[in-house]
């Protein structure tokens, strides 16, 4: 049978810097001397130096100690195949954090802003050469800013103007996170809201951004990020929101390719749609970007 992943993803994930993935997953971590103990949990102890965590009372029982593998297989309740594909991030789009219909919505856990948005400028405007105007949009509409841990968060609000969702991604490059804050409902994902009829959706806040800096006057038109390619935030800004077009943004790649055609088939009989991606040579727009330099 062939492997889901290869033993090169397997280490990748289990190398993510668990200190970040705890943060991350919502956890409320408090430093002790050389590891991080999370409150009221019965001696749940991280490890940055081992990479690795640990609960004293639940000491000899399976799933209490392990790497970020099993931190998230804990925290999210999910199987193994899922939490590996979680921390993969970027790779693997397709998984579907646990269900949250059989449960109360999880409390937001937002992530404590940094004082300054150095690393988070400097990630986007030099690594993926996002242009500053528009990153200094996003940012004065309280859409965008960098959290303690120098990540940039992606903010969704509900149509209370409410925080409900927070995406996350590192800005450390050998270290990638792509995550989301623990409580955060997909409903409400990252979105920008426009002043003309045409909805534009991406698969990552980052390559709307990147799409914005080659075409300012998209400006005026709705974007909208989804979480992996579920379109459970779709449905519920098309209940909130005049659209008349709406333009598939997505990746060039098989999980974009299906993705693509699954949505504008399931789509087209209420809206016109249209298919609008990077040359086909670049697997996505910012990569788009990326090649074209400053």
């Amino acid at each position: 049978m062939r492997k889901r992943f290869t033993d090169e993803q397997v280490d990748a994930a289990n190398h993510k810097d668990i200190i970040e993935v705890a943060n991350n997953l919502g956890l409320n971590l408090v430093k002790e001397s050389s590891y991080y103990r999370v409150p009221g949990n019965g001696g749940f102890c991280i490890s940055p130096i081992r990479n690795a965590f640990y609960i004293h009372s639940k000491q000899g029982e399976d799933g209490c100690k392990g790497g970020p593998i099993q931190l998230v297989m804990m925290i999210e309740g999910i199987p193994w195949i899922k939490a590996v594909a979680y921390l993969l991030g970027e790779e693997i789009r397709e998984v579907t954090v646990k269900k949250q219909d059989s449960n109360p919505q999880k409390e937001l856990v937002i992530p404590e802003r940094n004082r300054n948005y150095g690393h988070m400028y400097a990630y986007l405007m030099k690594t993926r050469k996002i242009d500053k105007n528009i990153i200094d949009i996003f940012v004065k509409e309280k859409l965008l800013y960098e959290n303690t841990y120098h990540s940039c968060v992606f903010v969704g609000y509900d149509n209370e103007g409410q925080v409900k969702h927070c995406a996350i991604r590192g800005t450390v490059t050998d270290k990638p996170f792509k995550g989301e804050a623990g409580g955060s409902d997909k409903r409400f994902a990252f979105h920008r809201e426009g002043k003309t009829r045409t909805l534009r959706v991406f698969e990552s806040a980052i390559d709307s951004f990147s799409y914005l800096s080659l075409h300012n006057n998209a400006l005026n038109d709705h974007i909208l990020s989804f979480c992996c390619l579920s379109d459970v935030a779709l449905v519920e800004y098309l209940k909130h929101h005049l659209i008349e077009k709406i333009v598939f943004q997505l990746d060039n790649d098989c999980w974009g390719n299906d993705a693509t055609s699954e949505l504008m088939e399931k789509y087209q009989s209420d809206y016109i749609v249209d298919d609008e991606r990077p040359p086909e040579q670049y697997k996505d727009w910012n990569k788009y970007k990326v090649s074209l330099g400053e």
